[in-house]
């Protein structure tokens, strides 16, 4: 339960000091959350609650402050039952699609794009969920790194597709258009991961947002919409010695899963053509992000030859 007040400020003014001129809303809200994925395997897979596998959005490394912004998804997939009051009118609702993230620090990304979606058709009993974004973000030294990365949460399974374990490539449009690509090519569970987004212009031109940065304070600095049409795709990878590759293997683990209720979003310094590119982790950065994943593979290297020595 709660209540929000909320001013527009755009007339000026501090705090609650404002001209007659601005006007005040608000927003009150009394709503149960059925979380069913934060971010990571659920229980659903393991034996492990919600509130137990959480894990970093953007790695361990991110817990501390070392990036600029900083961004943890919550809730990836749940249900939302209750009543929401705005502007006097009352919007009931039983079981709706649910998300929540957090951000923090002093500003968001100079550019970004983001995409969300938990309501794919025919996925309502072996849930379905993706979380895609990117941008540029800050890191020590005064740099800056490009990043992006697509995860999906999928009948209690994690997918996570990020530069520190395979590679993620996007094609951003400046307005109605997203293409993603993902591989995971390190650890136990090889996959790729492919997103097409859209929404028609001119039927669909999003709502501007306002978002905080570094000079302006909040600014209309992105646009939204919730109503994306995305087709999402998940195939098992494998090695193959001849193409020194990896490639796909087996049917899709989901194929052309699609939805009309996607979240899509850009945001940050406007541009004027398509953005094209492609993750690159920084070291010494990519290297501590991995140490996780390296030290989990040594001891997994280890039970095995005990294993057999045991034999």
């Amino acid at each position: 339960q709660g209540r929000i007040d909320g001013v527009d400020g755009t007339a000026g003014g501090e705090g609650w000091n404002l001209p007659p001129d601005a006007e005040k809303r608000s927003c009150s809200f009394d709503i149960n959350i059925e979380p069913i994925s934060g971010w990571g395997d659920s229980s659903a897979k393991s034996s492990q609650s919600i509130q137990d596998q959480q894990k970093s959005t953007a790695g361990w490394l991110a817990s501390f402050p070392v990036f600029e912004p900083h961004w943890q998804v919550t809730i990836s997939d749940a249900k939302a039952t209750g009543t929401i009051t705005w502007r006097n009118k009352t919007y009931e609702f039983t079981n709706a699609p649910y998300y929540a993230e957090k951000n923090w620090g002093g500003s968001f990304p100079t550019k970004w794009y983001w995409m969300q979606c938990n309501t794919f058709e025919s996925y309502d009993e072996r849930r379905l969920s993706l979380t895609a974004g990117g941008g540029i973000r800050q890191i020590p030294m005064g740099k800056t790194e490009e990043l992006g990365m697509i995860c999906v949460h999928y009948d209690g399974v994690f997918y996570e597709a990020v530069p520190w374990t395979g590679t993620m490539n996007w094609e951003v449009s400046p307005w109605g258009r997203w293409i993603l690509r993902g591989r995971c090519t390190s650890g136990e569970n090889l996959f790729e991961i492919e997103v097409l987004a859209h929404c028609d212009q001119e039927v669909t031109p999003g709502v501007l947002i306002r978002a905080p940065t570094i000079n302006n304070g909040l600014s209309y600095f992105c646009r939204d919409t919730f109503m994306a049409e995305i087709t999402l795709s998940l195939w098992s990878l494998k090695y193959d010695a001849q193409t020194k590759d990896y490639i796909r293997h087996g049917p899709p683990i989901i194929d052309s899963a699609r939805s009309s209720q996607g979240a899509g979003e850009v945001g940050g310094v406007p541009w004027s053509e398509d953005w094209i590119g492609v993750s690159d982790m920084k070291q010494p950065m990519k290297g501590l992000v991995r140490l996780p994943y390296m030290i989990s593979g040594i001891k997994k290297r280890i039970q095995n030859i005990v294993r057999r020595t045991g034999k």
